[in-house]
């Protein structure tokens, strides 16, 4: 508040010495009012929590066309300590600004979020859900991006790139919030952690494609590290030191809260809706509470099989080409979405020395995987 009392006086002041100044003062004239924007605009900015200050910075530089300013790619994952006590492995240390003010997020009872690891089938699953509590209607979903129907939790609002924490802040309250989020549970807003709000969503899929998923997202997206070699990238995802932490422990938590909260949350394997997806819309559309006809739920199966969503440029991303965020000569965002794809890239040794981590890791998990095509 003091501050924006300051800029009220400073505004003011302005004015009156403007109004003091003799017509042949021009030059004094310009170089105080100069002044007065700068200071103005300086102590307008510092008003502003860090989130909003990275989002002008980020807004700005697309607009200058700077974007590789802001698209350097970090050499490897930073650790930050939130004030939760939580410790999160994120690609830049200034994404903990808008960590903090996701911790502080409120929740409303009618949210729907979308929550995986990376590359588990996220959009995938956004589309499917977008669809059935839309009643399933493919032409606005053509009409706009995932990115204009979404708000991705752990960002900022960027223009011509997407919708962030603020907008979700910002959205109408008449309307359901969809949620977009890769953060581990224990980086959720904190009144998610303690209590059920709105619906869930998680999709989990077997590490094995994950990561051959995952490593082919770090070749084409700049905001990521570096992946380096297949072996090097496969050695960081067994250790955990991707951006928001290992797969194991992200997808155990998940695990566990999904035991204590079935009513609220739903779980499903990428794997399961190869298998059946036509019977997860259904399902889902019970637990979303939406009653959708056959025919409804035909369309949304079709809509949403892997090769039409990639011909779709409201899900495939091609969108953000412009941005210079993503690479797409190093891969597409939607490669193949295949289910035992980690054949062509797992060696034999690798793929042994793999399973007898992955069976020593869950050896208390109920929770089971497919790792070869149904």
């Amino acid at each position: 508040m003091r501050l924006i009392f300051r800029i009220y006086i400073l505004f003011w002041c302005g004015l009156f010495i403007c109004s003091r100044i003799q017509p042949g003062d021009m030059l004094f004239t310009i170089v105080i009012a100069v002044a007065s924007v700068v200071v103005t605009a300086a102590l307008w900015i510092k008003t502003m929590r860090p989130i909003d200050r990275l989002t002008l910075v980020a807004n700005f530089c697309f607009k200058l066309g700077l974007n590789r300013v802001i698209m350097r790619r970090p050499k490897q994952v930073t650790e930050v300590e939130l004030t939760n006590g939580v410790k999160a492995l994120l690609p830049s240390a200034m994404m903990a600004h808008g960590l903090e003010e996701v911790l502080k997020f409120r929740m409303r009872p009618d949210d729907i979020v979308v929550a995986t690891y990376a590359k588990a089938g996220t959009t995938w699953m956004q589309e499917i859900v977008w669809l059935i509590c839309n009643d399933a209607d493919t032409k606005a979903a053509k009409a706009a991006t995932l990115g204009k129907r979404y708000g991705f939790l752990e960002t900022v609002d960027v223009t011509d790139f997407g919708q962030g924490l603020q907008t979700l802040e910002k959205w109408p309250k008449h309307q359901t919030r969809f949620i977009k989020t890769h953060l581990p549970f224990e980086l959720l807003p904190n009144e998610l952690q303690t209590s059920p709000k709105g619906k869930m969503i998680v999709v989990v899929r077997n590490p094995k494609d994950n990561c051959v998923s995952f490593y082919h997202f770090h070749r084409m997206v700049k905001g990521l590290p570096e992946p380096g070699t297949w072996s090097e990238f496969l050695t960081k995802f067994c250790a955990g030191r991707m951006p928001f932490g290992s797969w194991f422990d992200h997808v155990s938590k998940y695990w566990q809260i999904y035991q204590e909260r079935k009513r609220s949350m739903y779980f499903v394997s990428y794997e399961k809706l190869k298998r059946d997806l036509k019977g997860e819309v259904r399902r889902l559309s019970k637990f979303l509470e939406k009653n959708l006809t056959e025919d409804q739920i035909d369309a949304i199966a079709q809509h949403c099989t892997f090769g039409s969503m990639s011909k779709n440029s409201s899900t495939n991303y091609t969108d953000v080409a412009k941005t210079g965020a993503f690479e797409f000569k190093a891969s597409k965002f939607m490669r193949k979405g295949e289910v035992g794809d980690w054949k062509n890239h797992f060696t034999i040794n690798q793929s042994k020395a793999f399973d007898e981590m992955f069976e020593e890791r869950t050896k208390d998990w109920t929770l089971k995987f497919e790792f070869e095509p149904a």
